[in-house]
């Protein structure tokens, strides 16, 4: 629990998805999965679903290299990495309702303050998949033990305020 307040910590003085943060990250991805395959697996999808919404969003350029990663990873490596292959009937509802919730999230940061905090809460519906491969490589009471600290560290590069901030002007 100390590494990962150090960690917290750490990131929070980072540029988000800067290398130092990224590796960070890694460290805490492996240490709270405990299988590589895994850790691939939720690397290769929170890559994509970073595209896609920038690519949705139009808020930030998207380099050929990003977006061709992109396409072999939502194509080629997910489909095909062994974590997925064995535990795909649990992960594949779970990547439906996150990208479900992704989507009215995009429609919720158009509403009210009411619905722009749902749509803050939904738009981080990927961490649900991540926990979920914990619970499955580690058990549910690991999970739940690092379950707060996950949804910090895996949402910390984006305060509330900073979050209203970008769709104040969302039409």
């Amino acid at each position: 629990m100390r590494d990962e307040i150090d960690n917290l910590s750490k990131m929070k003085q980072l540029d988000w998805d800067s290398q130092s943060w990224r590796e960070i990250r890694d460290r805490q991805l492996i240490e709270w999965v405990g299988d590589v395959d895994a850790v691939r697996f939720f690397l290769d999808f929170s890559h994509f679903v970073e595209i896609y919404d920038d690519l949705v969003d139009q808020d930030k350029p998207i380099s050929t290299g990003d977006l061709n990663y992109a396409l072999f990873a939502v194509l080629c490596y997910m489909p095909s990495n062994p974590f997925f292959l064995q535990h795909r009937l649990t992960l594949t509802p779970l990547i439906f309702t996150s990208i479900n919730a992704w989507a009215d999230a995009n429609e919720f940061q158009h509403g009210t303050m009411s619905e722009k905090a749902l749509a803050y809460g939904l738009k981080g519906g990927c961490v649900e998949v991540l926990l979920s491969i914990i619970s499955i490589t580690r058990g549910v009471e690991y999970m739940r033990s690092v379950s707060a600290e996950v949804r910090r560290i895996v949402m910390a590069h984006e305060a509330f305020e900073k979050y209203l901030e970008e769709v104040k002007d969302v039409v």
